[in-house]
């Protein structure tokens, strides 16, 4: 009996034992369960967040427009239906963030030097006359940020050297942009007029053009340019059904006050006045033909011939017509270009006419600029022609004459941050003597 007792007893201690084992087993396996859990938990957070961070760095952020350099890839500039303005796609072009403000910098250093004192235009602290000296020229600020999906806000901002190693700040642009779809995307504020393609493609920074400076026809009105570069107002563009064609309209409705120097380097400055200005723009980049685009702009202001000297006092002893009198202008382009394939080939004429509202004569003003390069490697040589030819007679140009000649040069990307540019300038001008130059920069993106 006792033997028996002491087999039941033990039987019924190893099954509870057995049972507390399975218990405990099962509460660490439970428990194991839980931490897994919230191990996975704190992995998917933070996957989120790292999901988040990728979608905001990858939201399109309207990377300024350039020519190509180093890289052989290319990608559209502000979001434009159906262009191929080719900008510098690499580590250096990835926007910054700072609070929901997305921004890029660029900057240069440049080095000018002339073969003769006789005074030309000085620009972007280059001093006329002098043997050669060293110079700063653009700092450039270029922000953005999206306010939802279809709408954003722009500013380029440009601290630009001067004389005496003084620098001015000038808003290039200030633009509130509202995408409704590929066919309207419509930007109210300080843009670049569309005329033709260059002001269009390319912005401020040098860093982003292949050469060291803009065509003469093309620079900006406060360096000397002849046209009517920036304005303040209302301008759409988008996509028109085409097909492969990939037809394309710019409009542009603003008002624009051009004040530019004499490029002569006389010390005085045409105040153009100008009226409200209308341009009108069509081009085509087609599916077959990757990196052409042919198009030309047909632009209408009025404009004024004030002049005054550096002092901003008017100028005695030039004849000019009465404040009263007033000119229509009226620009018309053409341009054909091809971007691709290590290829740059731009093209580009205008003629500018300038009829006056009372009596007197017309002139006409034509100009154009030729310009291409080819990629190897790190290294992009280039060479450019350009002419400009205003009438002997034209009050508004009498500065610019007849002016025309080649540029040789090479580009030299060290990485996709810095670049070097060489550039040699011939430049043949009316009853003066011709001009050689030599430009050396580097210029860089952070």
């Amino acid at each position: 009996m006792a033997v028996a007792l002491a087999l039941v007893a033990s039987t019924m201690f190893c099954h509870t034992a057995l049972a507390q084992d399975a218990k405990t087993s099962e509460a660490a396996t439970i428990s194991a369960l839980i931490e897994q859990v919230k191990e996975l938990q704190q992995h998917d957070r933070e996957l989120q967040e790292r999901i988040r961070a990728l979608e905001a760095q990858q939201k399109p952020a309207e990377p300024a427009p350039a020519a190509p350099a180093a890289s052989s890839t290319t990608a559209a500039p502000e979001p434009e239906p159906a262009t191929e303005s080719p900008v510098h796609v690499s580590a250096a072009s990835e926007l910054h963030n700072l609070g929901g403000i997305h921004w890029l910098g660029f900057g240069e250093l440049d080095y000018k030097v002339l073969n003769q004192r006789t005074p030309e235009l000085g620009t972007y602290g280059f001093v006329p006359g002098s043997a050669g000296n060293f110079y700063i020229g653009d700092f450039d600020l270029f922000l953005t940020a999206h306010l939802n999906d279809k709408t954003s806000v722009l500013s380029d901002i440009d601290f630009q050297e001067q004389d005496a190693q003084r620098f001015k700040i000038d808003v290039r642009r200030m633009l509130l942009k509202y995408d409704v779809n590929d066919h309207l995307r419509v930007s109210l504020g300080r843009y670049q007029t569309s005329i033709g393609y260059y002001n269009w493609a390319f912005r401020s920074a040098s860093w982003l053009q292949t050469t060291a400076d803009r065509p003469l026809v093309m620079e900006f009105a406060t360096d000397g340019g002849f046209l009517p570069t920036q304005a303040v107002g209302i301008s759409a563009t988008g996509a028109i059904p085409s097909g492969w064609l990939r037809l394309n309209y710019v409009a542009e409705y603003g008002s624009s006050d051009t004040i530019r120097p004499d490029i002569t380097g006389d010390g005085f400055f045409n105040d153009e006045n100008n009226g409200n200005q209308l341009n009108f723009g069509l081009f085509l980049t087609p599916d077959k033909v990757p990196g052409l685009r042919i198009g030309g702009s047909f632009y209408h202001d009025q404009i004024s011939d004030l002049v005054s000297d550096s002092s901003g006092g008017p100028a005695t002893g030039i004849p000019v017509p009465p404040p009263s009198d007033r000119w229509n202008q009226t620009i018309v382009n053409g341009h054909v270009v091809y971007v691709g394939h290590g290829y740059e080939f731009l093209n580009e004429g205008f003629l500018i006419r300038h009829a006056p509202l009372q009596t007197g004569p017309t002139f006409n003003t034509s100009a154009f600029y030729s310009q291409f390069s080819r990629q190897y490697k790190r290294v992009r040589p280039y060479f450019r022609y350009q002419y400009a030819n205003a009438a002997a007679g034209n009050l508004i140009f009498d500065d610019i004459g007849l002016r025309h000649g080649p540029s040789f040069g090479a580009r030299y990307d060290f990485n996709s941050y810095l670049a070097f540019k060489a550039q040699i300038d011939h430049t043949l001008r009316r009853d003066l003597p011709a001009i050689n130059g030599l430009h050396l920069q580097v210029s860089g993106t952070f």
